[in-house]
Parts: structure tokens; C-alpha cells; sequence
């Protein structure tokens, strides 16, 4: 117990800054562990959500199941494809509207 008390006594001094910053480095540090905490909560429940969404798919036979998991991968894959080539097209328009731009100056 008291080499518990001593380690946590001696992490408080480590983290604690001497000095008029001490305020301003205090808050960041509040603002850094509740922007883990919320990362790890969001990742959690993200996690959850899908498991649940999931559960159903996993009370398929084998087969079936297989089939909706590599469906959903191809369509997910699909999906980026379509994000990758819009983006794509938008470069090409962007280029030709900034050549047509430069043209006119």
C-alpha cells in the first residue's frame, strides 16, 4: 500500500510543472485524457454497434454466411472505387477550370 501511495505521489510531481504555465499545461493535459477518454467511448461503441448490427449474420449457417460477408467486402470495395474515381474526375475539372482561369488572366 504505501509503495502504491509513493508511485502515485511521485507521478503527480512528474506531471505537475512549477510556474505560472502550470494553469495552461493543466488544462491541456484535462483536454488530451478527455480526448482519449472520448476516442476510446466512440471506438467502443462503434465496436458495439456493429457487433450487434452483425448479430444476425452470425446466426446464418456457415455458407450463407460466407456469401454476405464476401458481398459486403465487394460492395465496400465498390464503394471506394466510386469515391476514388469521383475524386478523380473532380482533379481533372479543377485542373481544367484553373488552366481556363490562367488563360483569361
Amino acid at each position: 500500500m504505501a509503495d502504491e501511495t509513493r508511485n502515485q505521489a511521485e507521478q503527480t510531481q512528474t506531471t505537475e510543472t512549477p510556474g505560472v504555465g502550470a494553469p495552461a499545461s493543466d488544462e491541456k493535459l484535462n483536454r488530451d485524457e478527455l480526448r482519449e477518454a472520448s476516442q476510446q467511448f466512440f471506438r467502443a461503441l462503434f465496436r458495439t454497434g456493429v457487433h450487434v448490427a452483425m448479430t444476425p449474420v452470425a446466426m446464418l449457417p456457415e455458407e450463407p454466411r460466407q456469401h454476405f460477408l464476401s458481398a459486403g467486402r465487394e460492395f465496400t470495395r465498390g464503394l471506394a472505387t466510386l469515391a476514388h474515381e469521383l475524386s478523380n474526375v473532380f482533379d481533372k475539372v479543377a485542373e481544367e477550370v484553373k488552366g481556363d482561369a490562367e488563360e483569361d488572366l
